[in-house]
């Protein structure tokens, strides 16, 4: 299915204030994502693995293609004229095919408005601040722009409001706030420090920030006990705090906050933080404050002001809010105070404050409350049609852990110690041993014993049963209200199971994860190992997350559990009794058949699982080519994957299409006895050996030599899917 386009137009690529854009967009999965930058593109835009223009050359666009860029700056211009950029943005838009536009601030919103008035195409505005508390006053265009945009993007309610006010229409607004990746921000619980706490001011130093407010704060508390202060930023006030900070002779250390991570850097070594925020004498105001989230995933306990978006951004457990009217300097030291004579509160508020932002602001999650947007205005939706966003449920009560193991004894371990060491640690680990004889038995036993990891349950078995018959009997073993799956060839990520939990929504009752090659591991041509980069129809067992409610609901063919073992008899008399009894689609038949109940899904981006990478083996490609014979027995059952993940509904991929396009120019060069048909083996012969760039770098080789095999490959999985195909009356190649 072909994901729609979104043409995101951004001022700044990977300005530090702006991270969380680019950290957006990098985290789209359901929509293909390209990039128009209007002031310039600097070195880190080169990170972008996806497509950018570079509008910022005097009014003309110019494509950032290498082979573009390595002509004189002449030749270029000659190329493409200066043009408004509004008509740039409608050129891009038409030459990628963008079913969205979409402004990142308010600030672009007419220039994107003009470009997507011309193709009659939907376009969004984000707005993040200033673009909506000052920018609108001072310029009518902007006001306008922003009202006639089809969908209002907004951080807070508190901004929503905001938007409401300068006569943007309630149905077109929609609150998404900004998300972070849990990943990047490394959880530490905070007790009483040996020596000195250290506590910490981040943000601009600008005046709707705080900063002389915190200033004055922490000079209090350092005039009556030992204390360490340090701002971390930049920004117009700051000869005006330095100034301050001499007069109140508080010794405090200024560290510049512009570097990428230094902001972050501080907070992982802070005791405690404290932030404020006011209303500007220009109207400014924090509409969320992106830096209170970030300390508190880092288990910061925290001291803020309840002013603007702040308080939606904070967790009630995990920080102390101080009001913002009165004396803010004395509120903010009297709370500070109190943190400092009270350490053994700190763990907690840590963990609240983790949690709160896991459950809400994680970056996976919030990108696809944005797409589900996206997705909406390119099918057609406008107004009130639009979706409101799903509600985040309350946490589950237990959540358990699955997967299924035979005679890996290494893998199994190295995947326990993965589960052992998630940041949010599950209630229970169900493993199940399929009669294993190679010390597997002995070492779940050993881990069992001493709990690790804690809630560690070892069901065995006396032979090797079928995969789904196993899982059905650990998924029976649990009472968790969600039931989260692994594979032992595995190794989760450390926030793996938070950004699993994170992706829950109302009515969304599966959730799957991001599945990749392990980069520790060298990967060659003909290695063998498990990619999901978004969701696209397959549900594997190795990363997803079932509510139990969700199972409970789907019509079970069989009384044995949520898996259908019957359908594992028809795969086997399709494939032959051989190659019958390796798994194969019941866990994406389980996925479809819940979502037949009604059942919601999304794709969790960050929920990363390494899988391992197994080196060629010709055992291994065999059962692969056998194998495809089950695929067309599996769209019989699931007939939604012609949509989802069939190419043009018939075809097994884009390899495969080039492979019938090579049998056919043969075949046409036979017939008509002329060897200008066979052409069209061109494209395939390219892309068995991994594209032409693929010959330029190192290892090239190694892929010349695997082609034959790969050839080979392709010619058993074409047989077995035309055997498949005729089996199951259902025509796949």
């Amino acid at each position: 299915m072909r994901r729609p386009t979104v043409l995101h137009h951004v001022e700044h690529w990977a300005r530090p204030s702006e991270g969380f854009v680019v950290d957006t967009i990098r985290s789209t999965t359901a929509t293909r994502a390209v990039v128009a930058v209007h002031r310039r593109v600097p070195d880190s835009a080169a990170a972008w693995p996806g497509r950018t223009w570079d509008l910022s050359r005097s009014r003309g666009a110019l494509p950032p293609d290498k082979s573009l860029g390595a002509l004189p700056a002449g030749a270029r211009d000659a190329l493409w004229s200066p043009v408004p950029v509004s008509g740039a943005l409608a050129a891009v838009a038409v030459l990628e095919r963008a079913a969205v536009l979409h402004a990142h601030f308010g600030f672009a919103a007419p220039w994107v408005w003009r470009a997507a008035r011309r193709l009659g195409r939907p376009y969004a505005v984000s707005l993040h601040g200033w673009d909506a508390l000052v920018t609108v006053h001072r310029d009518p265009h902007v006001a306008d722009a922003v009202r006639s945009a089809a969908l209002v993007v907004v951080p807070s309610r508190f901004l929503a409001g905001v938007a409401e006010g300068f006569g943007v229409d309630p149905e077109l607004i929609r609150v998404v706030p900004s998300g972070l990746d849990l990943a990047s921000l490394p959880f530490r619980e905070r007790t009483a420090p040996a020596g000195v706490p250290l506590v910490t001011f981040a943000g601009r130093f600008a005046p709707k920030k705080g900063v002389l407010d915190v200033a004055e704060a922490l000079a209090v508390v350092a005039a009556t006990r030992p204390l360490r202060v340090r701002f971390v930023g930049s920004g117009p006030l700051e000869a005006e705090l330095r100034a301050l900070l001499a007069a109140r002779r508080l010794d405090a250390e200024i560290v510049d906050g512009r570097p990428a991570g230094a902001v972050r850097a501080a907070l992982a070594e802070t005791d405690l933080a404290v932030t404020a925020s006011r209303t500007a004498p220009n109207g400014d105001a924090e509409s969320l404050g992106l830096v209170n989230l970030e300390a508190q995933a880092c288990g910061v306990p925290l001291v803020t002001t309840r002013h603007g978006g702040v308080p939606e951004a904070v967790s009630a457990d995990g920080a102390v809010l101080v009001d913002e009217h009165g004396d803010i300097p004395t509120q903010l030291a009297a709370a500070v105070t109190r943190l400092l004579d009270a350490p053994d509160r700190w763990a907690a508020m840590g963990r609240a404050g983790r949690a709160h932002v896991a459950a809400n602001f994680e970056l996976g999650a919030r990108t696809a409350d944005l797409e589900e947007l996206w997705l909406a205005l390119a099918a057609g939706a406008r107004g009130a049609a639009l979706p409101a966003v799903r509600a985040v449920p309350p946490p589950p009560a237990r959540t358990a852990v699955v997967l299924v193991t035979h005679n890996r004894r290494e893998l199994v371990d190295r995947a326990l110690d993965a589960i052992a060491a998630q940041t949010r640690a599950p209630d229970e680990v169900v493993v199940v041993d399929n009669g294993s004889t190679d010390g597997t038995a002995e070492l779940l036993a050993r881990r069992s014993d001493s709990q690790s990891p804690m809630g560690l349950k070892v069901l065995s078995r006396n032979e090797n049963r079928p995969v789904a018959e196993s899982r059905n009997l650990a998924a029976a073993a649990t009472s968790a209200d969600v039931i989260a799956f692994t594979d032992d060839d595995c190794r989760p990520r450390p926030t793996w199971l938070e950004a699993l939990l994170a992706g829950r929504r109302e009515g969304v009752g599966l959730v799957q994860g991001r599945t990749g090659a392990d980069p520790a591991q060298p990967l060659r041509p003909l290695s063998r190992t498990q990619w999901t980069p978004a969701e696209f129809g397959l549900y594997e067992t190795c990363n997803i997350a079932y509510e139990r409610s969700a199972l409970q609901s789907a019509p079970p063919s069989q009384g044995d559990g949520p898996f259908d073992l019957a359908f594992a008899e028809n795969i086997a008399t399709a494939v032959g009794e051989r190659w019958g009894h390796l798994p194969f689609g019941e866990d994406t038949e389980l996925g479809w058949r819940v979502k037949s109940r009604g059942v919601a899904s999304r794709f969790a981006v960050h929920a990363v699982v390494d899988h391992e990478v197994w080196p060629p083996d010709p055992s291994l490609l065999r059962r692969r080519a056998a194998l495809a014979a089950g695929f067309p027995a599996l769209v019989r059952r699931v007939p939604e994957l012609r949509e989802t993940f069939l190419w043009h509904r018939v075809v097994l991929g884009r390899h495969r299409a080039l492979f019938w396009l090579a049998v056919g120019g043969v075949a046409a060069a036979g017939g008509a006895r002329t060897p200008w048909p066979a052409v069209a083996v061109a494209p395939y012969a390219v892309d068995l050996v991994g594209g032409l760039r693929a010959l330029a770098r190192p290892g090239r080789r190694a892929r010349i030599a695997a082609a034959p095999v790969i050839l080979a490959k392709d010619l058993l999985e074409t047989a077995a899917l035309l055997r498949g195909s005729v089996r199951a009356r259902r025509f796949v190649v």
